[in-house]
């Protein structure tokens, strides 16, 4: 999934925008699907260039993660620094993606809108929002350049769409993407967020076999499997992800290999663990041998 896989990323953008040019109902209906599935499998992609992962350049890296976080309303650098910290800080209150614990008011609240299975809140309140706000929140922190850069970010992420809603016509762009950004919320939730950094799902054999409950996010980072997974960048190896962070995404299956026949004992790390590894450069999970 290469320069391929991106080109597709992109075209699948720009079809669904012209689709939404026309007057046709069920072309636009089309497009909002399509639009969907772009900027959820944008939103994976940021991620890689998050990581340096993408290319082999930092400066490539950062310039297609801007380009990409502006079609997806996310600023780059701002969700560059914040997913640092998650990966630093993964099991503990300082992870700005962590879910909020029981004891919370509105956890009932939360509790319910899962359930009904129509809102994306933990992708909301979990990884788009932190994400968003992370500059803004932590800007009495950071100097006043990148402030200044995160402004001129959102600055430009609302000239794009400003210039798309002109083209295509203000109310349709506007409903259009409020609807895909909706979905893709919905896709990125029950595909990864409650699978990877969520307790199982209670009921049936999980809840039998005494598995954690969904919101107990602290005690979680796991692998899931996934059809297709190459077109999702390998996202579903997460436990992976977190225990080599850096690595092109195309090399994870061969890492799921090797501890799944070496070390099947990192698998059951927690995130706790997973985030000591990333705090203590000191601590290695082993010591390498020819060929691995």
């Amino acid at each position: 999934m290469g320069i391929c896989g991106d080109d597709c990323r992109v075209l699948l953008s720009l079809s669904s925008c012209l689709l939404l040019i026309t007057d046709n109902l069920a072309l636009h209906l089309t497009a909002v699907l399509s639009l969907a599935s772009a900027l959820l499998l944008l939103q994976l992609l940021l991620h890689e260039c998050a990581h340096n992962a993408l290319c082999r350049s930092r400066l490539l890296n950062g310039a297609f993660g801007w380009l990409t976080g502006l079609f997806i309303l996310t600023p780059f650098f701002s969700y560059r620094r914040g997913h640092s910290i998650h990966h630093s800080f993964l099991g503990t209150p300082l992870d700005p993606t962590a879910a909020p614990g029981s004891h919370h008011p509105w956890q009932r609240l939360v509790n319910f809108l899962v359930a009904v299975r129509v809102v994306p809140v933990l992708y909301l309140g979990g990884v788009y929002g932190p994400y968003l706000l992370f500059d803004f929140l932590r800007r009495k922190h950071q100097s006043s350049l990148c402030f200044a850069g995160y402004c001129c970010n959102l600055l430009a992420t609302l000239l794009l769409h400003s210039l798309l809603a002109t083209v295509i016509g203000v109310d349709r762009w506007l409903v259009c993407l409020a609807a895909a950004f909706w979905l893709s919320g919905l896709l990125y939730e029950y595909l990864f967020t409650q699978n990877q950094h969520v307790g199982l799902l209670p009921g049936g054999k999980a809840e039998a076999e005494g598995r954690y409950r969904f919101r107990q996010q602290v005690n979680f980072s796991r692998s899931v499997q996934l059809p297709c997974s190459g077109l999702f960048l390998y996202f579903n190896l997460h436990k992976e992800h977190h225990l080599f962070p850096h690595l092109p995404c195309r090399s994870l299956p061969r890492v799921h290999q090797w501890l799944q026949t070496h070390r099947r004992d990192v698998l059951e790390f927690t995130s706790e663990h997973l985030g000591v590894l990333q705090r203590r450069s000191d601590l290695n999970l082993f010591s390498p041998t020819a060929g691995d």
